[in-house]
């Protein structure tokens, strides 16, 4: 053992920076993952959203009227599922069944990719006449920067921040409406 070997290796302190480096780019990606999966559920309503009005075009082309309701009616929202769609406005005939059963023959069920319960979800309502219907997805957008100011409904958020969070007292929706609801539902 002369004083002329040497041995190779790291020191602690190029192992620890090597380490702190390591873990810093983790959470950078951690970080724009995140923000990646958000952008994805967004580009799914969306799409969802297009795919729901295509559906409605199909069913009016088929029946002369867009499905009728007498309340709020959803695919996916455990508080409004079970409302029927009827034969004549503002609920009056006969119950045709769900949303979902009502448009099985245009589209297969919709849900939010992200299911919140309770009374959020891909909402719709037609109590007006046969040419007018609004769909609305109520508390599932996560950022509404995603999405075009046109479809954040006046009526249930006037302001959003950099985040996509609504700061207006409201809550976080997107809408497409027609008729009677083409500005907000």
């Amino acid at each position: 053992m002369g004083h002329g070997s040497s041995t190779k290796g790291f020191t602690l302190i190029e192992l620890l920076v090597v380490i702190a480096i390591i873990g810093l780019l983790a959470s950078i990606i951690l970080v724009s993952l995140g923000s990646a999966r958000t952008k994805s559920r967004d580009a799914k309503r969306a799409a969802d959203l297009k795919d729901f009005e295509t559906a409605l075009e199909l069913y009016y082309s088929d029946n002369g009227h867009y499905p009728y309701t007498n309340s709020w009616t959803s695919f996916d929202s455990p508080q409004y599922s079970s409302n029927p769609i009827y034969s004549g406005p503002n609920g009056t005939g006969s119950a045709l069944g769900t949303l979902t059963q009502a448009m099985a023959p245009y589209i297969g069920a919709l849900a939010d990719p992200r299911n919140l319960g309770t009374d959020s979800g891909y909402l719709y309502i037609n109590m007006g006449g046969a040419n007018d219907y609004c769909i609305l997805f109520w508390r599932t957008p996560e950022n509404l920067n995603d999405f075009p100011s046109y479809m954040v409904p006046a009526t249930r958020c006037t302001a959003w921040n950099s985040s996509g969070q609504c700061t207006s007292g409201g809550t976080n929706a997107i809408f497409y409406g027609v008729g009677a609801y083409a500005t907000g539902c």
